[in-house]
């Protein structure tokens, strides 16, 4: 402030004097401890102010000037400058940079606005006192859009080092706002090395993909098929990476291996080697291909099954169980009770009924109850102890063999797979009716269990003779 201060000090009543708009500190703290030593002792050191038609704008004392204001203070002393736009932020600058109370981030935009004005790089580092590079850096920091400052509150507190690496990626904002997430954590340094290691990916592919397209290239240079494993005219044969070399290296290379084909697939960043795929080869495809549709197809439809036969059960239990007479509800207990001996779980549906927030059974529950989870402990405990314990049984036995039920149960022979029927001819004995799909299901399950039975008991009478 030295180079701009006027021996002339000037009475001003605060309430005609302004902050200034393009003060590079946006945020000039608390300074209630400052108003109270402002009312006690007076204001000691004169604020710096320039004229604004019949105001003032301070240069240097914003906290002092908001102190003042909150103190209630009248007129106080101030230094009157004749300074134009560029010497005001010159002046502001200076004064925060010799108080330290800019963040990198405020002296980075205060730099780049002295900028705009006119000044010269060289000019701003010799009025701060501070190095061509040390600007420079900062001119960098200050190109940081604002949608991308805006992904954290803190941005302001990120270093120089870090907002200069994050400036590099200028109109790439997903990589800056990834940077700017990993600032200030060791992850910083990994997550830019990676951004680095896949621009180097990059730029060789689009090397090597530039060479293959040069017309003596000799190299069959063909769009990446859309399905890799199962195109009809072409095979895969490998790919090169990167690491192969140098993009001249990586031609080279080709040429040896000799290709009938080559594709860049720049999602992974790799050139794809391809052969061409004989007639059998296409034919073999084509059945693999039809037989894995046919099993995909399959599988689909005894997902869509499973989900509505297990749809139509629960919609029977939640609709039906409370009518059904006491003494009726304590046998179905005792049944599924039995039923669920053979759970390969060994806690089984005995668990305690906390584990049910985060584990098994509690979307059934759900379903079968109408009660939302969260109340559903504090329904069971009250009810399990009432007289009308046996219809809530049911509904915790019934909802962990639901939960236990997978597609895949209906077409296979485990443990879980062996407990269906049994737990169809309980819901039945309580007026379930089994819809036409669930009985083929069902008669094809018992006959693949009685198979696999059978099978058996023939290897044990083998292993016995």
């Amino acid at each position: 402030m030295s180079n701009y201060q006027s021996d002339q000090i000037k009475l001003i009543n605060t309430s005609l004097i302004d902050p200034h708009p393009d003060n590079p500190r946006k945020n000039i703290g608390d300074v209630t401890d400052l108003a109270a030593s402002i009312k006690a002792n007076g204001l000691l050191s004169p604020l710096s102010v320039v004229p604004n038609g019949s105001r003032y704008r301070v240069i240097a004392g914003h906290r002092r000037l908001a102190a003042c204001k909150q103190a209630g203070t009248g007129a106080v002393p101030c230094f009157v400058l004749q300074l134009g736009p560029l010497q005001q932020l010159e002046a502001m600058v200076t004064e925060n940079c010799q108080r330290e109370q800019l963040t990198v981030l405020e002296e980075a935009d205060a730099i780049q606005g002295m900028l705009d004005l006119g000044a010269t790089t060289a000019n701003v580092a010799h009025r701060l006192g501070r190095s061509g590079d040390y600007v420079r850096d900062r001119v960098k920091a200050a190109s940081i859009k604002t949608e991308v400052r805006a992904t954290r509150d803190d941005f302001g507190q990120i270093s120089i080092g870090q907002l200069v690496a994050i400036a590099r990626y200028d109109g790439q904002p997903d990589r800056q706002k990834e940077l700017a997430q990993a600032a200030g954590t060791s992850n910083f340094d990994y997550t830019l090395r990676r951004i680095e290691r896949d621009d180097r990916d990059r730029q060789w592919v689009e090397s090597v993909a530039a060479l293959l397209g040069e017309p003596d290239s000799g190299i069959n240079l063909i769009p990446d098929p859309e399905k890799p494993y199962s195109d009809p005219e072409w095979r895969y044969i490998g790919c090169m990476f990167p690491s192969t070399g140098t993009p001249e290296e990586a031609i080279e290379k080709i040429r040896e291996l000799n290709p009938a084909a080559v594709s860049i697939h720049t999602v992974s960043q790799q050139v794809y080697l391809w052969t061409r795929r004989d007639t059998a080869d296409a034919e073999k495809e084509a059945r693999r291909a039809a037989e894995q549709a046919e099993r995909d197809a399959r599988r689909h439809a005894l997902e869509e099954y499973a989900a509505a036969s297990a749809d139509k059960r629960m919609a029977w239990l939640h609709g039906h169980l409370h009518g059904v007479k006491r003494d009726k509800l304590v046998e179905t207990t005792a049944r599924l009770g039995l039923l669920q001996i053979i759970d390969p779980d060994p806690q089984g549906y005995t668990q305690a009924l906390s584990t049910w927030n985060d584990k098994c059974g509690v979307e059934q529950f759900t379903t079968i109850s109408g009660i939302e989870p969260e109340r559903a402990l504090a329904e069971l405990r009250y009810h399990l102890d009432e007289p009308d314990w046996a219809v809530w049984a049911v509904q915790i036995l019934a909802a962990r063999i639901e939960w236990f039920i997978d597609p895949e149960d209906w077409t296979s022979t485990s443990d879980i797979s062996r407990r269906i029927p049994g737990y169809y001819q309980i819901l039945q004995d309580l007026g379930y009716t089994p819809a036409d799909d669930e009985t083929s299901h069902l008669d094809q399950l018992i006959a693949a269990i009685t198979e696999a039975d059978s099978d058996e008991n023939e290897e044990d009478e083998e292993n016995n003779q």
